[in-house]
């Protein structure tokens, strides 16, 4: 549950507890704002879904392709729509002035434009019914142990359902780094037996990286009651909830910089080191990730492994992934400032000083 979350709960437990003790309001009461209210959670419903979207195609999609891109392919051949046509004058011999061509991946617009060129207008959101689908049968997983576990029941059996489901993970990122291909969904999903041995390592790591980055921010936000704040002498200031929040925010950055991201660039790789040979990347990939990797077909594993899938990504490559993340948080907080500022607009205009008044006890 996030900090914004976190503190609904408790306005809307404080006010539900307070209003029976609260003095009548010798005014006349106003009709109920229906509008307002339709309009406030269909706010909230436009907010969820365009933050969603951002969330998946950039966060996700672009990020992934980030994480396995070769940035100095041999052979690629590059479809942009707005690459600008060849200079005549260039296109001689002497080639050593010309730049290296900038990964794809180097920006957002950039990847976006090379996704629907190569694949069409819905390829930046590639991957989704799967992916929506993998969250779904998690959450069926984790529910009956997260309800009567809270939240350390919730961290155990998600650590677990994403260990027996990494399959599911595998092919979602085989279908966002390849080309558009006419396989079904179902024939993409590898093999669990044949898979689970290979990537249940990075899949352990991944999640354990995840759990550890979620939850310790929670538990401290729990154990030091940031968020309890009103008008008892035990209770925080709202500034002091306030503060407290943006040092979770922090600590929740820092913690994935530092441990989620390698584990979560780590399980991408490997998972695209067992791309079958029939299918064919959207961005430029090295398959033997610098000879690391050998086919089994000549002996080998058929994959990467996990040290050897984060030292073969580049400081380049990690600061331009690091880069990509940092714009999404960007999007994303510019997406929330904006529709928080909505959303008190209509408070203000649909209920007044009172829409606030629980937040003020």
């Amino acid at each position: 549950m996030s900090a914004i979350a976190l503190v609904a709960e408790h306005l809307v437990r404080r006010s539900v507890s307070n209003s029976p003790n609260e003095p009548s309001d010798p005014e006349p009461k106003q009709p109920f704002p229906l509008m307002g209210v339709i309009l406030f959670y269909l706010t909230i419903s436009l907010f969820s879904v365009v933050s969603g979207c951002v969330g998946y195609v950039y966060g996700k999609v672009v990020a992934t392709l980030a994480a396995v891109e070769d940035p100095n392919p041999d052979v690629y051949v590059r479809i942009d729509d707005d690459h600008a046509p060849l200079n005549p004058e260039s296109t001689g011999d002497d080639n050593g002035d010309v730049p290296p061509p900038k990964p794809v991946t180097s920006s957002l617009k950039g990847t976006i434009s090379h996704l629907t060129a190569r694949a069409g207008r819905l390829a930046p959101f590639r991957g989704f019914v799967l992916y929506i689908l993998t969250d779904i049968a998690i959450s069926i997983i984790t529910y009956p142990v997260s309800s009567s576990f809270h939240i350390f029941g919730s961290a155990i059996t998600r650590f677990i359902a994403e260990i027996l489901l990494a399959n599911l993970r595998v092919a979602w990122i085989h279908i966002v780094i390849s080309e558009p291909s006419t396989k079904s969904l179902w024939s993409r999903i590898p093999s669990w037996r044949k898979t689970f041995m290979k990537i249940a390592p990075a899949a352990a790591l991944r999640s354990l990286a995840a759990q550890v980055v979620t939850f310790v921010p929670l538990t401290i936000a729990y154990g030091t009651k940031v968020f309890e704040y009103g008008s008892e002498p035990t209770a925080r200031s709202p500034a002091a909830a306030l503060s407290g929040g943006f040092g979770l925010l922090a600590l929740l950055l820092v913690l994935y910089v530092l441990i989620q991201m390698p584990a979560e660039v780590t399980f991408i790789r490997v998972a695209a080191s067992m791309l079958p040979e029939d299918d064919e990347t959207i961005v430029p990939f090295d398959r033997s990730f610098g000879g690391k990797a050998t086919p089994e077909i000549v002996g080998g594993q058929g994959k990467i492994g996990i040290v050897d899938a984060w030292k073969s990504f580049s400081w380049g490559s990690r600061m331009r992934f690091l880069r990509v993340v940092g714009k999404v948080f960007l999007l994303q907080s510019a997406l929330g400032l904006v529709f928080g500022v909505v959303l008190f607009a209509e408070i203000l205009i649909f209920f007044g000083n009172k829409g606030f008044v629980g937040a003020t006890v």
